[in-house]
């Protein structure tokens, strides 16, 4: 649209690569995209589900959508943290990749480095894995109840794992915090 929730004005849409099934995208600014990362500051529930607008950035694009430097890119690459799509001899990035860049970019601003953040990919897999380990008997099932079943209890394990991720941090984190 022509402005975000919050009433300011958007920034000129980019005009993104092809994709499937039709021409060029256009690439919601960051702030638009933003949602995840507002809800995952603010302590909101973040969905496991989107519905994307099927934005395909190229690494230029990507990297002034983000605030970073290409190079950062690369290295956020080349530590696993960001990954795109790679169509014959160009990489295109999606707006999960946008997300990642742009809290990447916050924690760079702290001087935390690309592969700093390894951990957090770490982490991720690992629960990926987790939560399929507790799905896979509903997918075998093979019937559209089933598979909304796994949908349904992927989201609801990712919610409880992003509480308790939360309160781990805050009981670690609470003699910085006390009285704050």
């Amino acid at each position: 649209g022509d402005g975000d929730d919050d009433g300011h004005a958007s920034e000129a849409p980019v005009t993104g690569r092809p994709i499937a099934g039709g021409g060029p995208a256009p690439i919601p600014d960051r702030r638009a995209l933003g949602h995840a990362a507002v809800a995952a500051a603010t302590g909101d529930a973040v969905p496991l589900v989107v519905r994307t607008s099927g934005a395909s950035l190229n690494l230029t694009e990507l990297a002034s959508a983000s605030g970073l430097g290409e190079d950062d890119l690369k290295e956020l690459e080349r530590f696993g943290i960001l990954t795109g799509r790679r169509v014959g001899a160009n990489v295109y990035y999606d707006e999960e990749a946008l997300s990642v860049a742009g809290m990447a970019a916050g924690f760079m601003k702290y001087g935390v480095e690309a592969r700093h953040l390894r951990m957090y990919k770490t982490a991720a897999d690992r629960e990926a894995g987790f939560f399929e380990q507790v799905v896979m008997p509903m997918l075998k099932q093979r019937n559209p109840q089933a598979r909304r079943q796994a949908a349904d209890t992927l989201s609801e394990l990712a919610r409880l794992g992003q509480g308790l991720r939360q309160a781990m941090l805050r009981q670690a984190l609470h003699q910085y915090l006390d009285g704050q």
